[in-house]
């Protein structure tokens, strides 16, 4: 057994050596824009098509890569994150995000990774209070699917089925289980999905195929008319729906008021008659020979 010291002394060793687990925030995923600013003493963009100072509209998450020339003079760029005001003092004020200094014959640029709250931020440069403009940070889109029916109509006939399938698309980085559920408006043909739960991966599609049925029971058949297949489709908060229009008709060898039973049964029921028609004719003939 180690002495109570060495024990001690493995316990800090171990604590030093091995890290904590870190957790991680999620990111949030943007895209990458490439956005042009001329600076010109009067404004950004001055007397160019985009107009004076255009308002610049991003998304919480984007990359945006600002390209900065110049026609007249010096200028720098600067992007007021914490909001405390444009600043005119021909350098980076503290706390903000800043370009080089630019003139027409040294053109640069400037990456922004929009890591922070949306709202309306300025944007500036630090030697022209002409120069200001609206920086907007939108919140990111929420990740959601949508769902499709190809094809979104059928038409079937007494005893038969149909089928359709369900396309489910991921939109804005999406990922996880979505659960499919039909019901049909007014009661009758059957509605069924293979598979009924769906895996979803992120910018990914899945299907799955919804199969109506209008076999009917042994006595009865799905009455010929228009139905609405509505359908589910959820995963946790989101839900989204869509329906399939069904058109059941008379099938040809089932004729409206004729019994929905097979062939087999009706064969069988046949033989049985004939049996029965058969050994009255002979217990009759019988009878008549005595």
């Amino acid at each position: 057994m180690l002495p109570v010291s060495s024990a001690l002394f493995l316990l800090g060793l171990a604590i030093i050596l091995i890290p904590p687990t870190l957790h991680l925030t999620s990111t949030v995923q943007g895209s990458n824009r490439t956005i042009s600013l001329i600076g010109n003493y009067y404004d950004w963009n001055y007397s160019q098509p985009s107009g004076a100072n255009p308002p610049i509209t991003v998304a919480e998450g984007d990359t945006v890569i600002i390209k900065l020339t110049s026609t007249d003079t010096t200028h720098q760029f600067a992007l007021d994150v914490d909001r405390d005001g444009p600043m005119f003092i021909a350098s980076c004020p503290r706390s903000d995000t800043c370009s080089a200094m630019f003139t027409p014959s040294t053109p640069t640029s400037i990456s922004i990774t929009v890591s922070f709250p949306p709202g309306t931020y300025k944007y500036f440069c630090t030697f022209h209070s002409t120069m200001v403009g609206d920086f907007v940070v939108q919140a990111p889109p929420t990740p959601d699917f949508s769902v499709t029916f190809s094809p979104n109509s059928l038409s079937i006939q007494q005893g038969s089925s149909g089928s359709s399938t369900l396309t489910v698309t991921s939109q804005n980085g999406f990922s996880g289980t979505v659960s499919v559920s039909a019901s049909v408006s007014p009661p009758g043909p059957s509605p069924t999905f293979s598979p009924t739960s769906l895996t979803l991966s992120s910018s990914g599609t899945t299907t799955s195929t919804l199969t109506v049925s209008a076999a009917g029971g042994l006595y009865s058949s799905v009455t010929n008319g228009n139905y609405l297949v509505n359908v589910t489709a959820t995963s946790g908060s989101l839900s989204h729906s869509t329906t399939v229009q069904v058109t059941v008709g008379s099938s040809s060898s089932s004729p409206m008021g004729v019994l929905n039973i097979p062939l087999t049964v009706w064969v069988g029921v046949a033989v049985v008659i004939i049996a029965v028609v058969a050994v009255t004719i002979f217990l009759a003939r019988r009878k008549t020979a005595k």
